[in-house]
């Protein structure tokens, strides 16, 4: 019996300077990936703290997170060395790129991707540091943690606990 599969979400993935077209969606517990039309199979179950069992067409791999920021993710798959995937920037709604997850040029934290907002790190009038940690958010059941990329101050908190976000929508203003 074949599982109902959930809706395709698209997005570019950066590696080594390519960037590569994906394609993914849920079907039971699976995530159905396809990379420049390369089909996959993936399930994905947390371990401890940082590290992810991942089986891609049956075949298992222990993925450790080595490093997150809102503009990369850097793990190592097995004892293989270190990859670094870089997220492609938000854009705001109007079509203007933002260069990094603190826009300079609105003072606005955007999503970087479609999920549901698990935990909000920071309070209205906080003073933050580049790397702090500023919102989790879970996306195909995974969490993604946005730490600031420079120093800070929380103005005001846009986005609640608990809330689904699209990409590109606003989390926080700063100044």
């Amino acid at each position: 019996m074949r599982r109902n599969r959930g809706p395709t979400t698209r997005f570019d993935l950066i590696l080594a300077k390519k960037r590569y077209s994906v394609e993914s969606s849920v079907e039971g517990r699976d995530f159905l990936v396809s990379v420049e039309g390369r089909d996959f199979r993936v399930r994905l179950e947390e371990q401890s703290r940082g590290r992810i069992r991942a089986t891609v067409n049956g075949e298992e791999r222990m993925v450790s997170i080595l490093d997150e920021t809102a503009s990369a993710l850097t793990v190592k798959i097995g004892g293989g060395r270190p990859s670094t995937f870089e997220r492609p920037p938000a854009l705001l709604p109007s079509g203007e790129r933002v260069s990094s997850p603190l826009s300079v040029q609105a003072g606005l934290l955007l999503s970087p991707l479609p999920g549901l907002v698990v935990s909000i790190e920071v309070e209205e009038g906080d003073e933050v540091e580049s790397g702090t940690p500023l919102v989790t958010i879970e996306a195909m059941k995974m969490e993604s943690i946005i730490r600031a990329d420079r120093r800070a101050k929380i103005r005001e908190i846009v986005a609640r606990k608990g809330e689904s976000v699209r990409k590109g929508q606003p989390l926080l203003s700063y100044e």
